[in-house]
């Protein structure tokens, strides 16, 4: 949530996307790799730098790019520390879910301190002008 809260909603909305971008792209490698590798410990690091190659020469979305590779390992240790793809393929999922409302959450409380502090006067509003005094 807080990594997608920001005081301007239209950067709020550039950190869900791409949050919510990168954590797929890490889910659907991580996944990938426990297809075609299974739950094996080796599989960690080819997934991590497969996740940062393909979110920084294929996707290339600079913000937050370091969720994909963050996802994938969640995937594939949860894997290997179970001993079986099915619960990497449950916690990559709740990943995702986890993400979206957090950054659904952030973009809502973004939203909302937009519309507090535009109702709110600036400092410069309150200080008396020094043009008069001259």
């Amino acid at each position: 949530m807080v990594a997608a809260s920001d005081p301007q909603p239209a950067e709020a909305r550039k950190m869900f996307r791409s949050r919510l971008i990168n954590v797929m792209v890490g889910c659907a490698v991580g996944l990938f790799f426990l297809l075609i590798g299974g739950a094996k410990e080796w599989l960690l690091p080819l997934a991590l730098g497969t996740t940062v190659l393909v979110s920084s020469y294929i996707v290339r979305i600079k913000t937050m790019w370091r969720q994909a590779p963050i996802t994938a390992a969640v995937v594939i240790a949860e894997s290997v520390t179970h001993g079986e793809a099915r619960v990497g393929l449950e916690q990559g999922l709740h990943k995702v879910a986890e993400v979206i409302f957090g950054c659904l959450v952030g973009l809502l409380v973004s939203l909302l301190m937009s519309k507090v502090w535009m109702i709110q006067p600036s400092p410069e509003a309150l200080e008396p002008s020094s043009k008069g005094n001259k």
